[in-house]
C-alpha cells in the first residue's frame, strides 16, 4: 500500500455528483492543496458583495506565485474563472480537480514548468451559496434550464442582483471590480471563462468562442486564437471522445440551416472585454441537456488540454499577444484616422410602446459557413434531446460584426477629474494637468439624449431557499442607458488645472477610446456616469486631443 495520503475530492466527486460544492467547500479545498504541495498557493483578490472570500489559486512550479516572477521566468500567464453565473458549476468543479491533478499527480509536471495558472474557482460565491435544485430547471420546451445535480445550483446574478458578465465596462460588481485588478496586475496571456449554455438543440457537447469586437482591428490576434480553438478541439473530441464547435445557436429555430449565430459583441461581455485589450480570450460552455457529470468532463479535457496547448506552444503565443499590445501603443503614439475604432454595434429601433431598443446583428461575411452536428429534423421540431438520429448541416456562420460608428485613435482624450476612479479600475494611466490650459481639440456637441433600458445586466435576488426566476421571465427594469446623438467639431478649449489627461500610448488605449466616445455603445457616457454634465446643446465634457504635445504643464497620476 502507498503511504502516500489519499488526493482531496470536491463536493461533487464525494457526492457523485449528486451536489455541487459551497463556497466554504471551494475553501477548504484550495487549503488542503496549499498545505500538501509547493506549487500551489491560495490567495485572495477581495470580497464579494456579501463579505465572502473571492479566492485564488496560484499554480506553478519555482515558486512563480506573483506576476513580477512569471514574467521573469518567461512563462505563459493563463487566468481562469468559474461560477461567473453560479448555477454554472461544472466549470468551478473542473477547475478545484485540475489544481490537484496539475499538483499532486505527475499531470502537471511539463506543464507548470511553462505555465502559471492563475485560477478563480467561484467568482460569484453570494450566488453560489443560493443553492436550490430550481433553479435553472430544465425546460426544453423553451429551451432553457439545465440537467442539475439533484442538490440544485446557485443563481446566475450575485447576491446584490449583478450578472457579472454584463458588468466588465460598468464595474458596479465588487467581484467585477476585484477580478479587473487581478486581470491588471498579472496581465494574462489567456484569459479562460467558464459557462453553461442552453439555447437551440445540436449535438455538441461543449461550444466554444473568443472575443468579436473590432475584429478587423485585431485580426491578427484573432486568427492567432480561431486557430489554437480548433486545434485544441479536435484535440479533445480524438483524445477524449467528446465534440466540441463554435458557439452560436439557430437564427430560426428548429431550422439549422437557417444560420449559426453567436452572441452580440459588447464589452459588457468579459471576453469582449478582454479582446479590446489585445488579450487572447477563451469562452467555453458546456451544454445544459447534458447530466451534471459528463458537463464536468467535457469542460475538465478542455481546460486540460487548453493548458497543454499553452505550455506547448508557449513562445508563439506569447509572440502573438505581445506583438498586439505594441500595436495597441503605436497607434496612440502618432496620429493617424485610417485605422478606426468600432464604438458602437447597435442598431436602434423602436418598440411598440416607444421605448428605445437595439439589436446587434450579426453577419456571415466572406461565404463563412458553420458545419454543425445535430439530430433529424422531426426530432429538432419536437425539442428531443437527444434526437432520434445525427445529422450534418451546413449554414451560414454569422459571427463577424460591422461597427455603425467608428472613430480614430486620439493622441490624448481630456477627462473630468471625477473619472479618476473609473479609470484606475481598468488599469488606464493617465496626468493632472498643474494648470489652467488652453488646447486646440475635437470636441463633441451634444443633439439629443434618450434613454434605454438595459435588459439581463440587474435581477431579483431570490430569498435564501427560492428560486430565481427563468430566464423567460425577464425581472422588471432596474437598469439604464443613456444614448447620445453627437456631433464632432474642432475648436480651442480651456482646461483648468486638475484636468485628467489619458495618453492612448498604453497597453489599455484602444479600451480607453471605446470608454470615453460618447456615442459609444458600452462607454461611461451610455452607463449614465456623466448624465450630470451632459445637456442638448452644450459640449460632451470629454475632449479629443488628436496630436501630443509633450510641453503641457502635467504630473503623473
Amino acid at each position: 500500500m502507498s503511504d502516500q495520503p489519499a488526493l482531496p475530492r470536491t463536493r461533487a466527486e464525494a457526492t457523485d455528483f449528486r451536489e455541487t460544492s459551497r463556497h466554504a467547500d471551494v475553501l477548504a479545498f484550495l487549503d488542503e492543496l496549499d498545505q500538501r504541495t509547493p506549487l500551489l498557493r491560495r490567495t485572495t483578490m477581495g470580497r464579494s458583495g456579501e463579505g465572502q472570500d473571492l479566492a485564488v489559486a496560484l499554480v506553478s512550479d519555482k515558486d512563480c506565485f506573483t506576476p513580477e516572477e512569471a514574467r521573469r521566468q518567461g512563462k505563459a500567464i493563463v487566468m481562469a474563472c468559474a461560477n461567473i453565473h453560479a448555477g454554472e458549476v461544472e466549470g468551478k468543479e473542473a477547475l478545484l480537480a485540475l489544481c490537484r491533478d496539475l499538483t499532486l499527480t505527475r499531470l502537471g509536471q511539463k506543464i507548470l514548468s511553462k505555465v502559471c495558472l492563475v485560477v478563480i474557482p467561484n467568482f460569484n460565491p453570494d450566488g453560489n451559496d443560493r443553492i436550490s435544485p430550481d433553479n435553472r430547471r430544465l425546460d426544453l420546451d423553451r429551451l432553457e434550464g439545465q440537467v442539475n445535480p439533484e442538490g440544485g445550483v446557485g443563481t446566475r446574478y450575485t447576491g446584490q442582483g449583478w450578472n457579472l458578465n454584463r458588468d466588465a465596462t460598468k464595474q458596479e460588481a465588487p467581484e467585477t471590480q476585484a477580478l479587473a485588478q487581478l486581470f491588471h496586475a498579472w496581465w494574462p496571456h489567456v484569459f479562460v471563462d467558464c459557462h453553461t449554455t442552453n439555447g437551440s438543440i445540436h449535438a455538441f457537447d461543449l461550444t466554444f468562442d473568443t472575443s468579436h469586437n473590432n475584429q478587423e482591428l485585431f485580426a491578427r490576434l484573432l486568427r492567432y486564437s480561431r486557430s489554437m480553438l480548433e486545434k485544441i478541439s479536435r484535440r479533445v473530441e480524438r483524445e477524449h471522445g467528446f465534440r466540441s464547435y463554435w458557439y452560436g445557436n439557430y437564427v430560426r429555430e428548429e431550422d439549422p440551416e437557417s444560420g449559426w449565430r453567436t452572441y452580440p459583441a459588447l464589452p459588457r461581455f468579459g471576453s469582449h472585454y478582454r479582446g479590446l485589450l489585445g488579450r487572447i480570450d477563451v469562452l467555453l460552455e458546456t451544454y445544459s441537456y447534458l447530466d451534471f457529470r459528463k458537463r464536468y468532463q467535457v469542460i475538465y479535457a478542455w481546460l486540460l488540454e487548453l493548458v497543454r496547448f499553452c505550455a506547448k506552444n508557449r513562445r508563439p503565443l506569447m509572440r502573438a499577444v505581445e506583438r498586439e499590445e505594441l500595436r495597441i501603443i503605436r497607434r496612440g503614439q502618432s496620429y493617424d484616422p485610417r485605422p478606426v475604432v468600432g464604438i458602437n454595434y447597435g442598431v436602434a429601433r423602436r418598440e411598440e410602446d416607444g421605448t428605445l431598443a437595439f439589436d446587434y446583428p450579426a453577419y456571415a461575411l466572406d461565404g463563412d459557413e458553420a458545419r454543425i452536428v445535430a439530430f433529424d429534423r422531426a426530432s429538432l421540431a419536437a425539442h428531443r434531446y437527444p434526437g432520434e438520429e445525427i445529422q450534418r448541416y451546413r449554414a451560414p456562420h454569422l459571427r463577424s460584426f460591422v461597427p455603425v460608428v467608428a472613430v480614430s485613435t486620439p493622441a490624448a482624450y481630456l477627462v473630468p477629474a471625477e473619472l479618476a476612479d473609473r479609470l484606475r479600475g481598468h488599469g488606464i494611466r493617465f496626468d493632472i494637468l498643474d494648470e489652467d490650459t488652453e488646447l486646440e481639440v475635437e470636441s463633441y456637441l451634444i443633439l439629443a439624449i434618450d434613454k434605454t433600458h438595459s435588459p439581463d445586466v440587474a435581477g431579483v435576488v431570490p430569498p435564501p431557499g427560492g428560486a430565481e426566476m427563468p430566464l423567460s421571465q425577464p425581472s422588471p427594469p432596474r437598469r439604464f442607458e443613456t444614448v447620445l446623438s453627437v456631433r464632432a467639431e474642432r475648436r480651442r478649449v480651456r482646461f483648468g488645472s486638475g484636468t485628467l489627461l489619458v495618453r492612448t500610448a498604453q497597453r489599455t488605449g484602444t479600451l480607453a477610446v471605446y470608454l470615453l466616445e460618447p456615442h459609444s455603445d458600452d462607454g461611461f457616457a451610455r452607463w449614465e456616469f456623466l448624465d450630470a454634465h451632459l445637456k442638448v446643446g452644450e459640449l460632451y465634457p470629454i475632449h479629443r486631443l488628436l496630436n501630443w504635445d509633450d510641453g503641457l504643464p502635467r504630473h503623473p497620476a
